[in-house]
């Protein structure tokens, strides 16, 4: 973010904020001849009616409930929220995600990493899901029409995000002014390329509910195991555990032990395979701690947190490189990433695991993820075993200190890991892989959309 000045031509009464006014919104206001230009307003059947609308949450359990998602589960890789009685909210249906609908990142600050202002599109990943006070639902007249989408691709590009913070109110912890988003000015470019940046965003959102049915065909091939369905049916339900432990006592720490409720046990019984026996050696670490130096491109690295990992649209963060060994800070393809600090919250990161592909080749990581590097021909089962709910236990168990948690190597490398024969290890591997190579087509996809938008529709407009 660099300090910028400039002359507005034409203050609006509605506020008097240098922060509502961003250079290239104020000059798309100003149509040449033959530009066309919409205002938001004119697309939108709906915008952000049930937006910093406060009510309160009430627990319960998941067949009496529904899934409510806050800012950062909407934008996560695998949206996962808590579950909440759907009478919490006064008009649910005003919560409720529908496909093709955008929703906007609606609190938060302005720092480049924020996820204040970001526009996602609603897939299927996110249909029939609810979001809180803080995010903003666009639905269009027509949703997923050639204007439609066209419209989310500028607000996902880079002056979109700074159209959409220009509308913001607040002092510490921003809002935004939907009467300053209604009147968002939208280029119009010829139809034929309204058309083909459409048809991006289309491919965008079928790749990535391609790439999440094939995880879940994966993890079900581990799942529909007998062993596997006993140890989810001692594990899923998080509550007290009392147990009777008879191996070897490698750590004084109850939770190690009951926190499973007997699945550890019942799973090393079953499988006499470890997860040390799946890694290369040496193929568990995390990385060393090391000062963050911003810096621009063209300069740097682009890092990744822990919380970028696990984004379906990751949000880099640009530092000068370190200067130690790049195998501490950059990973090889098929390697798994597990959140290795944080707290045991059902929505917390700590314990997730995602799998090393595409972009994330290139970027740096936190030291506060742990790398977990499966020998050959592993990767794919390793991957689709750690994101199974009996997996995200176990690596749990692992667990050591008092508010931010770690996990124990010596346990890591213990827990029990699946033995399967040859034709379900390439059923795993096929589904990963096409899980993988979707979400790549995706990521693609949308980069190009945005990409027209940045460099060949927002230029004749700018110039």
């Amino acid at each position: 973010m660099t300090r910028q000045a400039f002359i507005v031509e034409q203050p609006r009464h509605g506020t008097l904020r240098a922060l509502n006014y961003e250079p290239a919104v104020e000059r798309l206001r100003r149509t040449s001849q033959g530009q066309r230009i919409v205002r938001l307003r004119e697309l939108v059947a709906d915008l952000g009616s049930g937006y910093a609308t406060v009510f309160a949450r009430i627990a319960c359990e998941p067949e009496y409930g529904v899934e409510l998602l806050s800012q950062s589960d909407m934008f996560a890789a695998e949206p996962q929220g808590r579950i909440i009685r759907r009478d919490s909210m006064e008009h649910p249906e005003r919560h409720e995600v529908q496909k093709w609908q955008v929703l906007i990142a609606g609190a938060g600050t302005l720092a480049p990493t924020e996820l204040y202002g970001r526009a996602i599109i609603a897939d299927d990943r996110l249909v029939g899901k609810y979001v809180g006070q803080d995010s903003l639902i666009i639905k269009f007249k027509e949703p997923g029409s050639d204007a439609s989408l066209f419209a989310y691709a500028y607000l996902a590009s880079a002056t979109g995000l700074k159209a959409l913070r220009a509308s913001s109110y607040g002092t510490k912890i921003l809002r935004i002014r939907r009467d300053i988003l209604a009147e968002l000015p939208v280029p119009q470019p010829d139809d034929a390329t309204v058309k083909h940046v459409a048809d991006l965003v289309r491919k965008c959102v079928e790749r990535r509910e391609v790439s999440s049915r094939e995880l879940q065909m994966a993890r079900g091939e581990l799942e529909a195991l007998p062993e596997m369905l006993e140890a989810h049916a001692m594990c899923a339900e998080r509550r007290a555990h009392c147990i009777t432990w008879n191996g070897e006592l490698v750590t004084l720490s109850a939770w190690t032990y009951a926190s499973t409720g007997g699945a550890l046990e019942h799973l090393q019984r079953q499988w006499k395979a470890r997860l040390g026996d799946a890694l290369v050696p040496n193929g568990l670490f995390n990385g060393p701690r090391f000062a963050r130096v911003n810096c621009d491109p063209p300069h740097g690295i682009e890092f990744m947190s822990q919380r970028d990992t696990f984004l379906i649209r990751p949000i880099a963060r640009r530092i000068m490189h370190p200067g130690f060994e790049e195998r501490m800070l950059f990973a090889r393809r098929g390697t798994i990433m597990i959140g290795g600090h944080g707290t045991l919250g059902e929505g917390e990161i700590f314990g997730k695991a995602m799998y090393i592909h595409g972009r994330f080749v290139n970027n740096a990581f936190t030291q506060d993820l742990l790398r977990v590097v499966p020998s050959s021909g592993n990767e794919a089962l390793t991957y689709a075993f750690c994101t199974t709910l009996v997996g995200m236990r176990l690596l749990r168990s692992t667990a050591v200190g008092t508010k931010i948690l770690s996990m124990r190597p010596d346990l890591l490398v213990r827990l029990p890991f699946p033995e399967l024969d040859e034709h379900k290890m390439k059923r795993i591997g096929d589904h990963v892989d096409s899980a993988v190579n979707a979400r790549e087509e995706a990521d693609a996809a949308e980069t190009e959309a945005i990409r027209i938008i940045e460099e060949e529709v927002l230029p004749a407009w700018l110039a």
